[in-house]
């Protein structure tokens, strides 16, 4: 049976396998479609400002991608390793420490990008709150309800104040329609409280040029986004930039700090880190296409939305689509059909599209809209906005939730729960009966193992080799050489132990050189004990 692997969940990656399943109906027996995706659902991210502001409910901007793609294989994994030579994909383990490798005829990649924080690297990764995906607007919304709980009963005025300051980076789409959001919710929900003073709401939008949405709309168009958001009460910095953030601030052009506790920024993104290692041709960090989307000089890979390189039109082969949703759904089609052609016979397509337009919504029953050279701002584009992606959202289920939750929310005030989640834990507490197996040789390098109470044997190739006690640690030498495990670890009698997560060991690795080198001599002693042991034997 022939395999065509799609590798991500976004735009690109869903509506080329809806295409492929209509194509493909008549080869179901010959052909399987199969999707690899980090989540079970897609999203619909030109929605997700709206959850910010309660608008709409959390889970109605995301579908269900079983119910969107009912004859393709559904992996919903991480994707760990890409080998183009031997034509295989790595997904990462899900309650296990194996890896499932899966084989391809034809692979296709849309893994989207990444917020990319390279280029601002004073504290923004680790104090900015990002705005790319469903979790990012979850979190956001819940820090909003949460600082405004906190300043109602905060005694300090200058504490209070900094509580209720919020600053986003970034002036573009995602830029202007959260910013529009934040100031909506926040206003809104202060309105509930006597002890808060609505003139300390401060929310602060840091934009790198002189107008608003400045690469996406017209001079008018983002005139008009800059007055109506500064006339709600927002303060737009022009010609600044973000550059820095502490718990406590941001830092905008390395000379002014504004006390918040609510930082977004909607950096640029960068094509995902697993295209950089592929042996392909890339431009910009994206890969290179043809104008069928098929990868330059290979046969068997495509690519399609933000992390593929496509030219507009043949005769325009150094103009590329732009990484949104209006061109990667566009993309989908011609790719599907294309790889049924390569797969059975058929004419290529060539992908051709010139933009019909774009559109950001303001709050407050406001947008601004470009659509086929007509621009609309104000309430009228507001419906427009509303109508289009009403349009657009796959999913008779999720335009029925969407038209619903619209509706109440002109008759009934927005809700402000505030959903929490546990905080995710760097580690995990343990417990292991006597001759359990904690992991198996050859499984992936995963955790580290810290043995809090009593002990456990190392075996290779059926033989004991050592046994470890508490206080003692194994598992590391996977996880600094990103090789499988040498060796079996099995639980001697009843044990407790402390695992520590891969990533949160690799940053220990990067910002303590001494536990490296500690690690590796430990390693070189186990090693030189266990010669010992079988020169004795």
């Amino acid at each position: 049976m022939k395999k065509i692997v799609i590798l991500g969940g976004g735009f690109g990656g869903v509506y080329t396998a809806i295409h492929l399943e209509k194509q493909l109906k008549k080869y179901r027996d010959s052909i399987e479609i199969i999707l690899v995706s980090r989540e079970n659902y897609f999203t619909y991210q030109p929605m997700l400002a709206e959850v910010v502001g309660g608008s709409i409910d959390i889970l109605d901007s995301v579908t269900c991608l079983r119910s969107l793609l009912k004859h393709t294989s559904i992996y919903i994994r991480e994707v760990t390793e890409i080998n183009i030579d031997e034509k295989t994909v790595t997904l990462s383990p899900n309650f296990s420490h194996k890896d499932l490798v899966i084989n391809y005829d034809h692979l296709v990649l849309g893994l989207g990008s990444v917020t990319d924080f390279r280029t601002s690297p004073g504290g923004l990764a680790e104090h900015a709150l990002p705005f790319k995906d469903l979790s990012d607007a979850i979190a956001l919304r819940n820090r909003i309800i949460d600082v405004i709980e906190t300043a109602a009963q905060e005694p300090d005025l200058e504490e209070r104040k900094a509580l209720l300051t919020f600053v986003v980076g970034g002036g573009g789409f995602s830029g202007v329609e959260v910013v529009a959001e934040i100031n909506d919710l926040a206003r809104k929900k202060a309105k509930s409280y006597k002890t808060i003073d609505p003139k300390n709401i401060r929310v602060v939008l840091v934009h790198s040029k002189d107008r608003l949405v400045d690469r996406e709309l017209s001079p008018s168009l983002g005139t008009y986004c800059g007055k109506l958001l500064q006339k709600r009460g927002i303060e737009i910095l022009f010609n600044s930039r973000l550059t820095s953030a502490t718990p406590n601030e941001a830092i905008v052009d390395e000379k002014i700090r504004i006390k918040s506790r609510t930082i977004v920024s909607t950096v640029p993104s960068i094509a995902n880190p697993l295209i950089e290692q592929l042996n392909l041709e890339k431009e910009f960090g994206k890969i290179k296409c043809d104008s069928h989307l098929q990868a330059k000089n290979r046969s068997d890979i495509w690519s399609v939305g933000d992390c593929a390189l496509i030219p507009k039109s043949p005769s325009t082969p150094e103009e590329y689509s732009p990484p949104t949703a209006q061109f990667a759904t566009r993309q989908a089609p011609i790719l599907a059909h294309n790889i049924k052609s390569s797969l059975l016979t058929g004419k290529r397509k060539t992908f051709t599209f010139k933009s019909l337009g774009q559109m950001a919504a303001l709050g407050h029953k406001r947008a601004v809209a470009e659509i086929l050279g007509v621009k609309l701002s104000g309430v009228i584009a507001w419906v427009v906005w509303r109508f289009i992606y009403l349009l657009k959202i796959p999913g008779f289920s999720a335009k029925f939730r969407i038209a619903l939750s619209w509706f109440l929310d002109m008759l009934i005030p927005t809700d402000t729960v505030q959903l929490k989640s546990k905080p995710k834990k760097g580690f995990d507490n343990l417990h292991y009966a006597d001759g359990d197996t904690i992991f198996y040789a050859g499984d992936t390098g995963d955790y580290l193992y810290i043995i809090v109470k009593g002990k456990v044997d190392v075996i290779k190739e059926d033989v004991k080799i050592t046994t470890l006690h508490a206080g003692e640690y194994f598992g590391e030498m996977a996880l600094m050489s990103d090789k499988k495990r040498s060796a079996t670890i099995k639980a001697s009698g009843s044990c407790k132990i402390l695992a520590i997560q891969k990533e949160d060991f690799d940053v220990l690795m990067t910002h303590f050189s001494d536990l490296k080198d500690n690690f590796t001599k430990t390693e070189i002693e186990r090693l030189n004990n266990a010669k010992k042991r079988v020169q004795g034997d």
